[in-house]
């Protein structure tokens, strides 16, 4: 392994951050163990003094056993969601809510036989605590009903990449009480805590069924939520990476009073209404004073990811707005749009006179770099807090605010890893933050440090394919030109922002330039970009990646010739790798393909069938089949039309368990290019699915990606 390759990609990346009081956060971090081959998540607590902005820090410590965790409102609570390994349980895992107040366990609960495994994605979980900090609501999987041996069988869809086989996500609310009636006390001194596990129900008319996620309290007695629906056909499409599937956001009504005095177990039917319109898909629901509500939508239908909308709407009115809206052609350099997928957990902030104006604070990209929006509750007005210029390119991840006036980020760029930052928005006419405060980063090994200074990157637009640029990674000064490793990212409807990128980085220091381009298609340009993709897949992509590499040539970062242009890509990426060695056999050496889309016209167990109608121009519904006219366009569109053509060495790079894009494509593709006499080698990953981003499996990539580059660069 290399050993630049090992420390980089072992370095933390901040995921959350909660302030647990004014000057106080509690930080988690996820590290990469090459020993173990597992991830690791760590939590540190981090302290400013107000008085001198002295940073103290807590030893990083490792959540055992811990699926999930959250601070409540106040800062005075935590609540945890463990699984623990069991051999003599059902399932081999035993699970527990636990609620700590400070160093004190106030309520713990054991739900092994009452649901199945616990939700933490970023897309369905829940985990928030009630205004009076005495309920708990979470997403689990609910427990199978005791069934005639027919209905187990039934076919129930699952919502696809890394969920499998998870299929049926419940809301489960854990309520708490002290009994101090009578003052009566346990053995040992400690008054008796009631608890009930009341599991939610939410009754509505909606014809196909509705799975709610994400749902965030208003008080104690409602709740606002995501619903993700049954397309008509029922199907449930994958939502990894996709903003346009049928949801919508409810309210739910749940008799918090008359639950806390019950005890035990129960099952809560509670009603409900829909707030948004069918034609948008809606999702990331906050709310504010109890009253404002706040959302993000994205078209339904369509391309998978595109420009969102963010809307208001007051509850004790009923006045809904748009704040923001998608920009219709937003000239060069002007606010794009919003790209989001999901607002932060904790987005506001209260400025102004008196601390009266709400804002909300947000990352999007902005072109290829991630910057830090101010966006007013009241008109929608953007203030951009990390301008983008001569500086470092960073790019910025929102984690946390405290409600008033601090922000914690995460940023980093190209050739600098992650570090934890504080800002304060000053309250004058224009809000700003003056400087960043770092609070923590990694530490970094001399010789790291030593290699990491020799680096440069930049961010080149490509002439004459407006508005595509290309994030560069090279040595400042390199005696000869190096080989140059291109890589597209997947989506295609995605963007490569110039946050560090541990694989990439250590391409950089092990001799390449590594070039990421950004093609027509990508987010963060504007919504016309999007779509002008649609029905150009395999031509407009292709010809924006080739002009990137030979606009490189012209400017003399990069050369052509034997052992001089490389390629790597996964997914679309992998789809425009396996077109660029094939339209272009003469230009590329060496191809490493990760769960690549190679025949767009087999879409075989796809959990997203409409990305490869859409995408292709054709369009898709429920009735939708693959037509021989259809399988034809998209057949002539896709890189097995170029497989006889193919000259450069290949190496696949396959999940097994991949939802996104059966495994069956890479497979095929290897043995289209065996049966020709090509150079090729395939390496699947029983464990796997899409991002090949395990321990392991990310290590192998890359090791095998390199040693073949090696052998044929110039």
């Amino acid at each position: 392994m290399s050993s630049f390759y090992a420390e980089l990609a072992e370095l933390p990346s901040y995921r959350s951050a909660d302030f647990i009081a004014a000057n106080a956060l509690r930080v988690t971090l996820a590290i990469s163990d090459h020993t173990r081959n597992v991830k690791r998540t760590l939590v540190k607590t981090i302290i400013v003094d107000p008085a001198s902005d002295a940073v103290i820090r807590s030893p990083s410590e490792e959540l055992a056993d811990v699926v999930a965790s959250t601070i409540s409102p106040s800062g005075r609570r935590r609540a945890v969601l463990k699984e623990i390994s069991d051999p003599l349980t059902a399932g081999g895992k035993k699970r527990f809510v636990e609620i700590w107040s400070g160093d004190r366990l106030e309520a713990v609960r054991d739900v092994t036989e009452s649901h199945g495994a616990f939700y933490s994605d970023e897309h369905i979980a829940t985990l928030v605590f009630n205004a009076s900090e005495n309920g708990l609501l979470y997403t689990a999987e609910c427990q199978p009903a005791t069934e005639p041996s027919r209905e187990k069988f039934k076919y129930i869809p699952h919502f696809g990449e890394s969920f499998a086989p998870k299929r049926n996500p419940t809301l489960f609310l854990f309520l708490w009480q002290n009994n101090r009636a009578g003052d009566t006390k346990q053995p040992s001194g400690e008054a008796t805590v009631l608890s009930t596990l009341v599991k939610v129900e939410v009754q509505h008319t909606n014809p196909v069924p509705v799975f709610f996620a994400k749902a965030v309290f208003s008080g104690d007695n409602s709740i606002y939520a995501t619903g993700y629906e049954y397309s008509s056909d029922g199907r449930l499409l994958g939502i990894v990476y996709c903003q346009n599937r049928p949801a919508g956001i409810w309210r739910v009504d749940i008799p918090h009073s008359k639950l806390l005095a019950c005890s035990s177990e129960l099952i809560s039917r509670c009603s409900s209404s829909r707030l948004t319109e069918k034609e948008r898909s809606c999702r990331s629901v906050r709310i504010a004073d109890n009253t404002r509500i706040f959302w993000l939508s994205n078209s339904a239908g369509g391309p998978h990811a595109s420009t969102a909308s963010l809307h208001s709407l007051d509850s004790s009115t009923g006045t809904a707005r748009i704040l923001i809206n998608v920009p219709r052609e937003p000239e060069p350099g002007a606010f794009p749009g919003l790209y989001i997928d999901s607002l932060p957990k904790r987005p506001f902030l209260r400025l102004g006179q008196q601390n009266k104006e709400l804002y909300i604070v947000a990352s999007s990209p902005w072109g290829c770099q991630s910057t830090v929006l101010l966006i007013s509750a009241d008109d929608g007005s953007i203030t951009e807090l990390t301008p983008r210029g001569n500086g470092p390119l960073y790019s910025w991840v929102v984690l946390a605010s405290d409600g008033r006036d601090k922000i914690v980020c995460s940023r980093s760029s190209p050739t600098s890893p992650p570090e934890l930052v504080l800002g304060y928005v000053s309250q004058e006419a224009r809000p700003t933050v003056e400087q960043w405060q770092v609070l923590d980063q990694a530490a970094l090994s001399t010789s790291v440090k030593a290699a990491l200074s020799k680096l440069e990157s930049e961010v080149i637009k490509i002439p004459g394919h407006h508005p595509v640029e290309t994030i560069v990674i090279k040595q400042r000064h390199a005696a000869t030109i190096p080989p140059t490793i291109n890589n597209p990212h997947g989506g295609p409807h995605s963007v490569t922002t110039t946050s560090f990128q541990a694989g990439a980085v250590a391409f950089a220091l092990a001799g390449y330039t590594f070039a990421m381009p950004n093609y027509t298609g990508s987010l963060g340009y504007g919504e016309q970009y999007v779509r002008k993709l649609l029905g150009q897949c395999g031509t407009l992509d292709v010809n924006d990646c080739i002009a990137s590499m030979k606009h490189l040539v012209k400017l003399g970062i990069s050369k052509e010739g034997p052992g001089s242009q490389l390629i790597i890509g996964g997914s679309h990426g992998g789809f425009l790798a396996g077109h660029l060695i094939g339209q272009f056999p003469d230009t590329f050496s060496a191809a490493s393909i990760r769960n690549p889309v190679i025949a767009a016209g087999e879409l075989s167990t796809s959990d997203i069938p409409d990305w490869y109608f859409f995408e292709f121009g054709v369009d898709f519904g429920p009735t939708s089949l693959m037509t021989p006219k259809i399988y034809e366009t998209l057949t002539k569109a896709s890189p097995i039309s170029h497989v006889g053509a193919v000259k450069a060495p290949v190496l696949l790079l396959v999940g097994e368990k991949d939802q996104r894009v059966a495994p069956t494509q890479g497979k095929n593709y290897y043995h289209a290019l065996k049966a020709r006499g090509k150079q090729v080698e395939l390496l699947c990953f029983p464990e796997e699915s899409h991002p090949l981003d395990g321990v392991e499996s990310a290590r192998v990539s890359w090791e095998e990606t390199e040693a073949l580059f090696h052998k044929v660069k110039a």
